[in-house]
């Protein structure tokens, strides 16, 4: 059975700040309108690419039948939080505006995110923006996150559940990752920042449907960071589904099976077809 086309739209401007235009490339179904989803890379908000593994991960999605739309953000090189969370709200925003032109569904939008980036999916799904009646809904009806911290409090302190994954060839930088998308030296130094930039500190009752996924041999964010905010969600009454991938390392081969975009691709379609 031939496989389903998919059209890319690369380099789509969907903000400029401070002179640096942000873009976006868009994978658009064969059948449309489209229902839609925002992919936010990983790399410790210090580096990566909204084109990062987009052959495993964007195309088998769209292939599906949802719309991916990757999105670069600010990293942390570039500016601190909440800067690539404002930067994921316009590429929203401007996508729902877009939505007749580049013939999207976007009554309904999901994010997806991986590491770094599932951090900053699960906030958007989390933290509504006040300016949204000034600027355009920025909001989001589903959210999948993949191996994310969820508590920027808790990095570090974890126990490992398995090896340092390959990819890490270097020791970690310092300051760290987080402290560098807080703009201080240490974490210590800004706990309340730090508790305030955690989606584990936004859980409300009215936040949309997750699904969590995270491998259980994680050797740099344990799966207790999507444990926990599962658990968080439940109790609030949020529907929240967890998949703990066996033996599955950080940003592990496994999250780019057939089963495992399948579990995505079911549950945005699910969601957002509703």
């Amino acid at each position: 059975m031939a496989e389903s086309a998919v059209t890319v739209h690369r380099d789509l401007v969907y903000a400029t700040v401070g002179g640096l235009d942000l873009c976006l490339d868009l994978y658009l179904p064969e059948v449309r309108p489209a229902p839609l989803c925002v992919w936010l890379h990983g790399g410790g908000w210090m580096r990566g690419s909204r084109t990062d593994r987009a052959e495993q991960r964007l195309l088998p999605v769209a292939r599906s039948g949802v719309a991916v739309a990757a999105v670069q953000y600010r990293l942390s090189g570039q500016a601190t939080f909440p800067a690539p969370l404002d930067d994921v709200r316009a590429a929203v925003r401007w996508l729902r505006a877009h939505a007749a032109e580049l013939d999207l569904d976007a009554s309904r939008i999901g994010v997806w995110g991986a590491s770094a980036g599932g951090h900053l999916a699960a906030l958007l799904a989390l933290c509504p923006d006040g300016r949204d009646a000034e600027l355009g809904d920025s909001s989001v009806q589903a959210a999948v996150t993949w191996f994310p911290p969820t508590d920027l409090l808790l990095v570090g302190a974890e126990v490992p559940e398995g090896p340092r994954p390959g990819f890490l060839s270097s020791p970690p930088p310092s300051p760290s990752f987080e402290a560098r998308l807080l703009g201080v030296e240490s974490v210590d130094q800004a706990k309340a920042e730090a508790r305030a930039a955690s989606p584990i500190a936004h859980v409300r009752p009215d936040a949309p449907p997750f699904l969590l996924m995270h491998g259980d041999r994680d050797g740099l964010l344990p799966s207790v960071h999507s444990r926990g905010l599962a658990d968080a969600l439940r109790a609030e009454g949020v529907d929240a589904s967890l998949m703990l991938l066996a033996g599955a390392n950080h940003e592990d081969p496994a999250f780019d099976s057939p089963a495992s975009l399948g579990a995505v691709s079911g549950f945005l379609r699910a969601v957002l077809l509703r």
